[in-house]
Formats: C-alpha cells, structure tokens, sequence
C-alpha cells in the first residue's frame, strides 16, 4: 500500500487498545464477589476526559489539551515551525498551508493548485518548501507567503522531505521508490534508488544519514550523506510507515501493515489519479466513546501482521482492504543495530516524535489516539479523539507539542502542565442478578493539592438511563460502603484534580464487592427408565449396586441366551434409573433429595437423601408393589448458602411403570404334521407348538424357545407383531427325532420380566 495518508489504508481503520481482563469472582455463589476493574480490557472501553491511562492499568491526569481554531481542510498531513513562534500546517483538499499564530488565529498563508499538501520543510531564511501529490511537484513560499513551483519530480507522490545543514532537501516519494535530492537552486537528482514502491518516511542524524522507511518489503534504509545505502532492518511487517530518531541516535519504526474494513463509501470518480477515499462511516459495531482493543508495552513483543487481501478497487466501486488490523509495532533500532519490539498496537501508528524529555509521542489512526513512551517504554493514552487520525506530530519547545487530525481537520496544542480536573468513567458491569452492594476500594497516590473522588450509580438495564439512580455522593476514603441502590448493574466514576499544574494524583486497582441475589436451582428434566445388564450384590440392597454395564437397549435387543455365564445379571426389572438433569445459577454446589409415590397416592415416600456429585440412582425395586409410580426429584442449594438463604426446586417425573410379576405362558400343544428325513437320511417328524404368553401389567416383547436344553431360538406370535399384553404364538419345527423331548418356552415382558413353561413331548 502506497502512503497518501500517508497511505491510502491507514484512515480507514477503527483503531483501539485492550488491557488484560481481571473479574475476580468466588468460586461459589452467594457469596461475596469482587469486581476489580484493573488490567482489564474493560477498563479502556470506559470514557476518559482528561484522564491518562497506562499499560499497568493506572490513571493519572493528561497533559492540558486545548483546540486550535478549526482549519477548513480535511486533512492536517504536516506541521512545520519557524523561529517566529508561528505554525504552519499542510492540508488536503484543498492542497493549501495555513498559519497558525502563537493566539490561536489561523489563515491560509499559501493556496497550491494541488490537492493535497503532503510534507513541508522550512529552511534557515524562513522559506517553506511543500511537497504535494497527485504530481510530484515542490512549492517554494517566501517568509512573505509569496509562493511559486520550484520544481517537479518525474513521480505522482511525494510523501515526507527533509533537508540537511547545506540546505539541499530530500524528497522521499512514490509510486517506483526513489529518494530525490533538490539543491537549494532547484537542480534534481536521483540520490537513492530503491527496488520498494513507495518511501514512506524519512528522518536524517547529526552526520547527514538518512533513514528511510518503505513499503511493500517493509525495509528501513540507511543512506549516507554520499549516497551510499543499505539494510538497516527488514522487518515482518509490510509496511514501516513512520520514523523518529532521538538526541541519543536511536531510531524508532512504526508499522501500519494492519488491515482496514472494506470502504463503505464509493471512491469520487473525479480525481481517479489519487486513490483519496471519503469520509468513512461509523465502523460497524457497538459504539463508544473510547476505541481501545489492545496497546502494550513491553520488550519482545510478538505481533503479527495478516495477510492482505485485493487492494484495489472492487466491482462495487468500493475500496476493497484487509478486514481488520492486527497489531502494528514500534521497533526501537540501536546504533549497534539491535532491534527490539517496544510497543503493540491495534491500529494504525501513522506518526512518531521524540520531545524533549526524550520520550516518543504516537499517533494512531482510525479511531485517532495519543500515546507516550516513557524512557522505560512504559506506555501511556494520554487522548484519545472525536477525529479519525492523528497524522502527524510537532514536538516545538517549552515542552509543547503540536498534533495534526484528520477527519476532521484539526490542530492541538498539548502543553507541558497537567489538567486541573479529569474524569474516567468506567463500563457498565453487569453482575448477573439484582445485588446488595458492600464496600468500594482503590489504590492511589494522592500529593499534596491533588485529590481523588469516586462516585458510583445503579441500575437495573444495561445502559444507563433516566431509570438509573443518581451518582452517589463522592466516596473520599478507600473503603466506604457504597451508597447507590442494590440493582443488577453498577458503574463508578472517578474524578482526578490537581491545584497544582506540575503534579498529578494516580488511582489504580478500583474494586466493587457486592452480594448477588440467591436464584433457585434449576432442574431440566427428569426421567426415569428400565437399564440393561444391571448386576446386583447377592444382598438385593435398595441402594447397593454394582453397575457392571450401564449400555442400555431395547427389549428387542435383549436375548435370552443362556451361554452368557460370565455375566450375573440380574433380572432387569429389579433395577430402576432415575435419571436428572439439574443446574445452578450462581454455581452453587447442589445435593438432592429424591422421592417417590404410586400414582393413587398423595404422600410422597422418601427414597433417598443428599445424593451429591451425580445426576443418577440405580434403585432397586424388587420389593415394590406393581403398579404405576412417579419420583420426585428436590435440588438444594444449602451446601453454599446460609440456611436463611437457601433455595430448592423440585420436578416430578412422568408416570412410569414397575412389573416385578412374571409372564407366563399357558396352553402348549404339540401336533405332529409330518413325517420328516433330517440331513443323515434320519427319519423323524415334523411338529408345531402352540402356546400364550400373557402378561398381566406390559406388553410381551420376546419368545424363545430351546430343546434339549440347546441354544435359544426366537419365535414370533402369530401375527408377527409384539403389541399386546397377550401373544398367541405357534411354533414350527421342521425335524424332531422319535425320543422324548423337553420343549422351554421362555416369555419377556416390556419390563424384562422372564416367564417359563415347559412340555415334555414324545413322538
């Protein structure tokens, strides 16, 4: 990407910053919980006025800020100075350059036929040269604003310049990568040629080394006063956009290779030479005063770039980007050439200064934020602001900095002393359930003439209204009870002054306790069923059951296969599973209480107590009458609440069934059919047995029937259909010898109840 803004992508982002989420809970409700908004990702979504805050999580006042008159441009691309205490801004559209007077006035000192004022330099008689885009031309105004083209470059863009103590200017441009040197009479000459598309940044040293920073290969040149150049750093990134150097010789890069959401807003067709987006709007999401996903800073940090997706423009007519940014960095470059990851931001750094406490000012876009790195690389939002982009920075003197915006146009004045009064208002915190409120606490640091007021108030919806309390009276001590309502949400205010311009108080580590509501248990479900291949102890106690395999199958599943010897299964119907489905609001632990009754019944029977850590009972039913039943399940939260607070909740089951009554099979006959010849040439017959199975309670599911003692083979009732409590059944055996058989017939029912009968039979 090409730098008109100096790239085209960097005013298209929504820029934030997020801290490290910290909601210290108990590990069990109701009891007291702590909300402590500190390196937290929501505690840089709150709105800060005048407020700093730094990557530890601590707030402090902001330097004052105050608003040049408003310029009509729509953007501030540079600023320069000059001796005078005057200060002039380059803008685009119109490519014009306003003076800023020391009061505040602003005029509009040189008008360029131009669209946009890219660069300006100054030289040592007070003469501004301006370098502009969409063709590469250089403006020379006199200290009297009488201006003229002093020359033009063979490119469309030029995107930063400088010059050297010899008065020649360095004109870093694009689209093929040159770096162009202009004597002070106008005489041009190619002083670097790089293989990258655009040079993007430059800066120049106490010897006349220049450095220069590039896209697409992300590189960072060093070129000496001859011409000479080479590598100084190849970075991950695609894009070094911006460079300082400070009074020690250390260089400082930032990236801007992230990637913008696709441009809502079609590109104007009339100027197709300068890819200039419009105004973009709103990026869509929730909105808020403060855009803040993530800024760190810390040595070493590991960021990442995504790839990039088609970066021209789209059938739409839409300017098609990346989607969102990852983290763009600033790399600090030794003179020894070691390089290390300084600082981490979601957004764009689009601009860069050292002041005079050797400290680097940052300007991001797209939301436009300030940042300042101290000496230990401690990060800091001094601001953050209404405009898109902070697009460059002036570091003048006194301890006065200059900032330029885009979208709108705008110039800023931070000065050197810190604001008498700002305020940080925290998100909305939701703790679940109606709360009664205990103490608010926090750590500061509080000079003498400074001093720190918290406020809170509650509610109960999401985003505070007229339905909200009032702010509370200002909590002046740590650890006053919180005075606003007892409601689901809370939010507190912190108010930060100084009497003192050169001091400020710091507040870190502001804590909530507060004790939610008990909410009852909530069971889902409850069912009771008939297991499969239940084994039980010889004792037949209720409770005491050894579960040897849980699958559970049909009926039409279950065979009656007397070769299963390694198994002791019992008979199914002895075995209920009471089965439940059961959860807690505030996480409490639960135990639970089960019952049950028959259906004609109204006093309901104690089955088991305090089951806990299991949703399930295996209960041995053996002894209970038949009949149809229901159980009861009751979930009690009282293992973490006082007994005063504790809640239950119980559900009945649907009816079920319990049949511990055997079928049985009534009526068998034998009727020889035919004579029969087996397989060896043995003769025999042919015979049927006819029966009924009946059950007096569930339907018949299963007959099998084994001669001799021989394998189980099943049979089917005459219709072929299990349906009824009563299957009339005829069974068909194609070669019987003429000695006496014995003929089992084994019958199951719907609750796996086994009824047998046998017929001994001798043809």
């Amino acid at each position: 990407m090409i730098k008109f803004f100096r790239n085209s992508k960097l005013l298209i982002i929504l820029m934030g910053f997020t801290f490290i989420a910290l909601n210290i809970q108990s590990t069990y409700a109701v009891t007291t919980k702590m909300w402590i908004n500190t390196d937290s990702a929501d505690i840089s979504k709150g709105k800060l006025q005048n407020v700093s805050l730094n990557s530890l999580g601590e707030f402090t006042l902001s330097p004052g800020k105050s608003k040049i008159n408003e310029i009509p441009a729509t953007y501030v691309w540079c600023l320069v100075a000059d001796g005078t205490d005057s200060l002039f801004a380059g803008t685009g559209n119109p490519g014009s350059i306003f003076k800023v007077s020391h009061d505040g006035n602003v005029v509009e000192y040189f008008k360029t036929p131009e669209l946009h004022v890219q660069a300006l330099v100054i030289d040592s008689t007070g003469n501004i040269y301006a370098g502009t885009l969409p063709h590469g031309r250089i403006y020379r105004i006199t200290s009297r604003g009488e201006g003229e083209m002093f020359c033009e470059l063979p490119v469309p863009y030029i995107w930063d310049m400088v010059s050297d103590i010899s008065g020649n200017i360095y004109a870093a441009t694009g689209d093929n990568g040159v770096i162009y040197k202009i004597s002070d009479k106008g005489t041009i000459s190619v002083h670097f040629d790089s293989p990258s598309s655009n040079i993007l940044d430059l800066v120049i040293d106490n010897d006349g080394n220049i450095y220069a920073s590039c896209e697409p290969d992300g590189l960072i040149y060093k070129i000496t006063p001859n011409g000479d150049a080479s590598v100084l750093y190849d970075a991950d990134e695609d894009e070094i956009h911006c460079l300082a150097i400070d009074k020690n010789g250390v260089l400082y890069a930032g990236t801007s290779s992230g990637a913008p959401p696709v441009l809502r807003t079609p590109v104007p067709p009339a100027q197709p030479e300068v890819p200039l987006p419009p105004l973009m709007e709103n990026f869509p999401g929730e909105p808020t005063d403060v855009w803040m996903n993530d800024f760190l800073s810390v040595n070493d940090i590991e960021a990442t770039t995504p790839p990039l997706v088609n970066n021209g423009y789209a059938e739409n007519g839409r300017r098609e980007v990346p989607v969102m940014p990852e983290m763009n960095t600033i790399y600090r470059i030794d003179k020894d050439g070691r390089v290390r990851k300084i600082f981490a931001v979601e957004g764009f750094v689009l601009c860069m200064t050292i002041d005079d406490n050797n400290e680097i000012l940052v300007g991001t876009g797209n939301k436009a934020a300030l940042f300042k790195i101290n000496t230990d690389y401690e990060a800091s939002l001094l601001y953050d602001f209404k405009e898109s982009q902070i697009l460059d920075i002036l570091s003048y003197k006194d301890g006065i900095n200059y900032m330029a915006t885009g979208n709108n146009a705008n110039v800023y004045q931070l000065s050197n002393a810190y604001s008498h009064e700002g305020t940080y208002e925290s998100i909305v915190h939701d703790t679940t359930y109606v709360s009664s409120w205990g103490c608010i606490s926090w750590k500061e640091k509080t000079p003498s003439q400074t001093n720190i007021t918290l406020s809170t108030r509650s509610g109960n919806n999401r985003k505070p209204d007229n339905t909200w309390s009032d702010w509370a009276m200002g909590y002046h001590s740590n650890g006053e009870k919180i005075k606003s309502p007892s409601a689901r949400f809370i939010q507190y205010r912190a108010t930060l002054t100084t009497d003192n311009a050169g001091i400020t108080p710091s507040l870190d580590n502001v804590s909530i306790a507060y004790l939610p509501q008990n909410q009852p248990p909530v069971i889902r479900r409850v069912e009771v069923t008939t297991p499969r291949n239940i084994a039980v102890d010889e004792t037949g106690n209720n409770n005491s059951v050894d579960i040897q395999d849980t699958t559970l199958y049909s009926p039409d599943d279950m065979y009656l296969d007397s070769s299963r010897k390694n198994k002791k299964t019992a008979r199914n119907n002895i075995i209920k599973l009471i089965f439940w489905e059961a959860e807690d609001p505030n996480n409490d632990r639960l135990e639970f209480h089960l019952e049950y009754k028959s259906v004609d019944e109204s006093k309901w029977k104690i089955l088991k107590r305090n089951v806990k850590e299991v949703n399930e009972f295996y209960w041995n039913i053996n002894r209970i009458p038949d009949g149809y039943y229901q159980a009861k399940v009751i979930a009690c939260d009282e293992l973490d609440n006082p007994l005063e607070f504790a809640l239950k909740e119980e559900i009945e089951s649907d009816s079920f069934l319990i049949d511990n009554t055997r079928p049985v099979v009534l009526d068998l006959k034998t009727v020889i059919e035919s004579d029969a010849i087996d397989s060896h040439s043995r003769s025999g017959y042919t015979i049927t047995v006819s029966g009924t199975a009946k059950d007096g309670m569930c339907n018949i599911t299963d007959i099998q029937y084994s001669i001799d003692s021989g394998n189980w083979q099943t049979a089917f009732p005459e219709d072929k259909i299990f349906d009824s409590t009563e299957e009339t059944f005829l069974i068909t055996i194609p070669f019987i010898s003429s000695d006496e058989h014995t003929i089992v017939i084994n019958a199951l029912d719907y609750e796996g109840n086994i009824g047998s009968s046998r017929i001994v039979f001798n043809p």
